[in-house]
């Protein structure tokens, strides 16, 4: 633990940010499932599921972006309250309703909820100082939670279809609802130092460049994302097969996450990350267009294991830019604006379950993201690169001391 999370209230502040980033992303990490089975079940043509997933996408950035302006003053407890109630709601709703329209109305509701929720998380990391390892932190906690809801889920789809597996997703996040009570609820000093510093990037491009290089990583390594449970299907898996699948993937981003901790105490941003986002791109490729299920297998655990490391540090990365918070909080908007364009792409290009041209502009996409990452992260001539830069100024508990990690 960093030493201004070694305290009780610290930890305790940890565990409630951890919980409201589970149900923040769980239709993100579980969303395949509600999607599956809408198809399944003939509620969704295949465009129509991605104008569902686009429809939640396009509101959860809506409310990343319109809380961003208010990071400063944001009360951590009363949205993240106010949010998962209203989550609760729409999973629950989802459950009963029938029509297409009352379908895509509550997932409106279920993405300013989500997008509320990932603000608090982003805002929260900002906040505590050391983002990059608060953030793969409160993922090991996801990793876990949603390895467990991976083998539950299918049979809740088993035995009560839609109805199961919403009201699976509502119970998960009444279960979170009383650790975000933990949250604080007053507004935190930020840091006074130039955020600025040791970035390679002119002043003024820095949050561009960190701001693109969330939107074109998460655009195109979750492009097809939404509909992974209908590529497995198309090249032979069973959906409980899905499910295992999905729990070995946890697994594995699991020990990625423990490595990204262990890693965020050294380096503030990590050298593999633009390998790692090149890596991404090509596995999106074999991912959406697999030739056999066991390629899928493997690009599947090998795109979701990477997005637990990636994923942290490019939020990390805008922390670090603006400390305050309303830059991570405009990169989750980003995020979901870019994969509702991505997604929304794939459905109307895949052919007979496959998505071929989606799997090669996602390739496109981590590349770019691998290059705005350059622009930020390398060293330049006179100023140290970001592995080098200095501590954030605030921890969970007060100003940071300087003593490290322990």
């Amino acid at each position: 633990m960093v030493g201004g999370l070694r305290n009780r209230a610290g930890l305790l502040v940890l565990a409630a940010i951890s919980a409201a980033d589970c149900a923040a992303h769980s239709m993100n990490s579980l969303g395949p499932f509600a999607v599956g089975e809408l198809v399944r079940g003939g509620r969704f043509s295949i465009m129509q599921a991605g104008l569902w997933s686009c429809v939640e996408m396009l509101a959860y950035a809506v409310a990343m972006t319109t809380i961003a302006p208010l990071s400063a003053r944001l009360k951590l407890r009363l949205v993240a309250l106010l949010a998962g109630i209203g989550l609760v709601v729409a999973q629950a709703g989802s459950a009963f309703a029938v029509g297409v329209w009352p379908l895509l109305a509550l997932r409106v509701l279920s993405g300013g909820c989500l997008g509320g929720l990932n603000a608090v998380v982003n805002i929260g990391a900002s906040r505590l100082g050391k983002p990059v390892f608060v953030l793969a932190f409160v993922m090991v906690v996801q990793t876990v939670v949603f390895s467990l809801a991976s083998l539950l889920l299918p049979h809740a789809s088993a035995l009560a279809g839609q109805k199961g597996i919403f009201l699976a997703l509502a119970g998960l996040v009444v279960v979170l609802l009383p650790l975000l009570f933990f949250l604080p609820d007053t507004v935190l000093p930020t840091p006074g130092a130039n955020p600025q510093a040791g970035y390679a990037a002119p002043a003024h491009a820095a949050p561009v460049w960190a701001l693109l290089a969330v939107l074109f990583y998460t655009g195109g390594s979750l492009a097809v994302w939404p509909f992974t449970q209908r590529i497995g299907l198309s090249v032979g898996l069973a959906p409980s097969s899905f499910g295992v699948l999905s729990a070995v993937a946890n697994i594995a981003g699991l020990v990625v996450c423990l490595a990204t901790v262990l890693q965020s105490r050294r380096h503030i941003t990590s050298p593999l990350l633009v390998p790692a986002l090149v890596l991404a791109g090509g596995v999106c490729v074999v991912q959406a267009c697999p030739p056999t299920p066991w390629l899928f297998c493997t690009a599947f655990v090998l795109n979701y294991a990477a997005w637990f490391f990636v994923y942290p540090s490019l939020v990390g990365l805008t922390c670090l830019v603006d400390p305050t918070g309303k830059l991570a909080s405009r990169a989750g908007g980003a995020w979901m604006f870019s994969q509702a364009a991505t997604t929304l792409f794939a459905s109307a290009t895949q052919t007979h379950g496959l998505y071929l041209w989606t799997g090669l502009f996602s390739l496109a996409l981590c590349l770019c993201a691998a290059l705005a990452t350059l622009r930020v992260t390398r060293p330049h001539a006179g100023r140290p690169g970001m592995q080098q830069a200095t501590q954030p100024a605030y921890s969970a508990c007060g100003p940071n001391t300087g003593t490290g990690p322990d």
